[in-house]
């Protein structure tokens, strides 16, 4: 079977800004913000550069895909052995100016948040495995098949590696839409001091 990544755009650093407009948008709502982040206003600019910062890291060390040249949808992908990534890889990949910016705007504010999903991540999948970093569908084309356009392809090379492949939600909708994928909840909990929820859910590796 051919690499189906071909019918995706794969981004480059000079359309960081673009995918980063568009997670901006799709992560406006997310409960995660909403939480941290109270005015909706402050939370958007929160999520766009969120968003940058995501892309950044993935563009460095792995890879990131546009459902179209329309960017519908961004999805970012680290391999083995590239996350969870720590500081040192956030300085070599995203700008001093965006970095502070996001201090500005209150990043300290996920610092637990930061510290408890990447601590879970190690303990759950201590081993060699594919990360599903982000994925961001605008609000506009959401409920139109872009998730599935964007993972799908990824999956089946995935598959073909027969590599596990993991990823955290704090949306409980969204549980269900990876399910479809073959993802499984391997850990549900209140993240401490917070009321958001954390899933981190596991893609076996395809053995046959």
């Amino acid at each position: 079977m051919n690499d189906q990544t071909n019918k995706l755009l794969r981004l480059t650093r000079k359309d960081r800004d673009a995918g980063a407009a568009v997670l901006g948008r799709a992560f406006t709502e997310y409960e995660l913000l909403r939480y941290y982040f109270q005015d909706e206003t402050e939370r958007h600019a929160v999520a766009v550069t969120f968003g940058f910062v995501a892309l950044s890291v993935s563009l460095k060390y792995g890879e990131v895909y546009a459902s179209s040249a329309k960017m519908e949808g961004i999805s970012a992908w680290l391999p083995p052995g590239k996350a969870p990534f720590g500081g040192w890889q956030i300085i070599r990949s995203v700008p001093l100016s965006v970095l502070f910016r996001f201090g500005r705007q209150g990043a300290n504010r996920m610092q637990a948040y930061g510290r408890y999903v990447d601590n879970l991540h190690r303990k759950l999948v201590p081993y060699p495995h594919w990360y599903l970093q982000i994925i961001g569908v605008d609000p506009k084309y959401q409920g139109q098949g872009f998730s599935s356009r964007l993972v799908r392809p990824v999956l089946e090379r995935i598959d073909r590696e027969r590599m596990p492949c993991f990823l955290e939600t704090n949306t409980g909708k969204n549980v269900a839409i990876y399910r479809r994928f073959g993802f499984e909840v391997v850990s549900e909990d209140k993240m401490p001091g917070t009321e958001v929820t954390s899933f981190a859910m596991l893609r076996k590796a395809h053995t046959t």
